[in-house]
């Protein structure tokens, strides 16, 4: 005896499959070793019909005839392990220049957010990144989509056509930072922050929250109620990790690279669906925090929202939750809209053979909008700039040293160093430091006799105590940090207990 097809796989929910059987002696029988399907006989065609179930799984179905021949059929009933939504993509970028390792994860979380798993199935994709656009210049290409299946799902093996265009688009300076760090750690699911933008008005948001005992997600997303929209967002956001010193870091870090390059998404936002810009998976004490500057370039207003749901709510619900009521604050006022416009913008003179240059910074909060007891001590999301005029009256060149000096306990620090004797570099990243000693911003700068000048600029770090005090001295400091376990480092071992004095009578 003999069946075709002899294996009855890809089958879905609600398929019927009919199997034909040859050189059966009389009438055949059917039996399953798992309900996951259904079957009816026809004895004068010599055909199963096998119904699917809505069970999903493997299972072997054996069919036999009076003189005990069988014959086993593997039987499997399952869902694709996911669901491409869209052939067709089309990313819009700016920026000149374009960190290609930035422009390669963006495009893998573009494609890969169009990809609607199963639970518990995995999405891989992998394309080959075109040459370096220009602005207003674009490009096209493939992407590969691989799931892999399982006993219930069965694996996907696509191409998405991503259409790649680098958007020409001036460079902005926010007036206006929406800051929201209240409340500071998520208790429950709800509003953590809501704030609107206005054409012609750009603004920086910047958040920071950590998760209190229940598993949530942290989402950031722009919606309009009115007319459609088309934004630039230029994004740093990281998380979430327990280590919040770290996650703030990182946002500095990462804005300072992305800012100065004008490198960001452009982004439609239409009535009926919103953006969901970033999106965390929040454990018990992580953190997560982002620093994102937004410009509208053409149609209505754009409300942006900061908010804790379920964990795994889909993209598509997000939109039902916007108006929720926001939750409580916890009594700090760590949050409002502040004016950025002439703020953190300082010129030092420093002449060589005088007294060092410094000032701190992240003491004070900037200028308030509104709530009118709203406050940013820490100077969080606010973009600094320190000119030092230099004046070497000497007719030799002077070796100068940049430093940074703790004042308020463990910090992490990034600054781009730029000006006239010093050239432009990425940003020069210093390790945790705590003891207030001098620590060296970058290698030494040989000041040439006359005037010239050296230009920081920096943020602070989420995560991080202030003030900090930089400045500019002829005096070596500290190349840098000790370790973090040092007894100076940022987190000293607790010193080891005595051994206790032995008693006795």
């Amino acid at each position: 005896m003999s069946v075709r097809p002899a294996v009855a796989d890809h089958l879905y929910p609600g398929n019927v499959l009919t199997i034909a059987v040859t050189n059966a002696n009389g009438g055949i029988g059917v039996a399953i070793d798992n309900p996951i399907a259904t079957w009816s006989i026809d004895q004068n065609a010599r055909t199963v019909a096998l119904s699917a179930g809505q069970a999903l799984g493997r299972a072997t179905l054996t069919i036999s005839d009076r003189s005990n021949q069988s014959v086993q059929i593997p039987v499997r009933v399952g869902l694709d392990a996911a669901k491409i939504l869209s052939a067709s993509l089309t990313l819009q970028y700016t920026g000149n220049p374009v960190d290609q390792t930035w422009l390669q994860r963006t495009i893998q979380r573009t494609v890969l957010r169009n990809v609607q798993l199963q639970p518990g199935a995995q999405a891989q994709t992998n394309f080959n990144l075109p040459a370096p656009l220009a602005p207003g210049s674009i490009s096209a290409f493939d992407a590969q989509v691989q799931v892999a299946g399982s006993d219930s799902t069965y694996p996907v093996n696509a191409l998405v056509n991503v259409n790649l265009q680098n958007v020409a688009a001036e460079a902005f300076a926010p007036p206006l930072l929406f800051y929201d760090d209240d409340p500071e750690h998520i208790a429950a699911q709800g509003v953590l922050y809501r704030g609107h933008i206005e054409p012609g008005t750009p603004v920086r948001l910047y958040y920071y929250h950590d998760n209190g005992g229940q598993p949530r997600d942290l989402v950031v997303a722009f919606s309009t109620t009115s007319d459609s929209s088309t934004v630039q967002l230029i994004d740093a956001s990281a998380g979430p990790n327990i280590d919040v010193m770290t996650v703030g870091h990182n946002v500095t870090r990462d804005f300072l690279n992305r800012k100065p390059n004008n490198q960001g998404i452009v982004q439609s936002i239409t009535p009926q669906s919103p953006y969901v810009a970033e999106r965390f998976a929040m454990l018990p004490l992580s953190g997560a925090a982002g620093n994102i500057d937004i410009h509208v370039l053409s149609g209505g207003a754009l409300d942006v929202t900061v908010l804790s749901v379920a964990p795994g709510t889909p993209d598509s619900a997000i939109s039902q939750l916007l108006t929720q009521g926001k939750l409580p604050g916890d009594g700090h006022h760590r949050t409002g809209v502040f004016n950025l416009t002439g703020y953190a913008q300082d010129t030092l003179a420093y002449t060589v053979g005088g007294q060092d240059a410094s000032l701190d910074y992240g003491l004070h909060s900037p200028p308030t909008v509104e709530p009118p007891d709203g406050r940013d001590f820490g100077e969080y999301g606010v973009w600094r700039t320190v000119n030092f005029a230099v004046s070497n009256p000497t007719e030799q060149s002077a070796t100068l040293y940049l430093y940074e000096q703790p004042m308020g306990g463990p910090v992490r620090s990034s600054f781009i160093i730029s000006g006239s004797i010093s050239g432009s570099s990425q940003p020069v990243e210093i390790p945790c430091a705590r003891a207030s000693e001098r620590y060296a911003i970058g290698g030494p700068i040989a000041a040439p006799p006359g005037s010239s000048s050296i230009a920081v600029a920096t943020m602070t770090d989420g995560g991080s105590f202030y003030p900090l005090e930089i400045g500019l001295t002829t005096t070596p400091p500290t190349p840098s940090p000790p370790p973090i376990t040092a007894p100076n480092g940022c987190f000293p071992k607790p010193l080891a207990s005595p051994a206790p004095e032995p008693t006795g009578r």
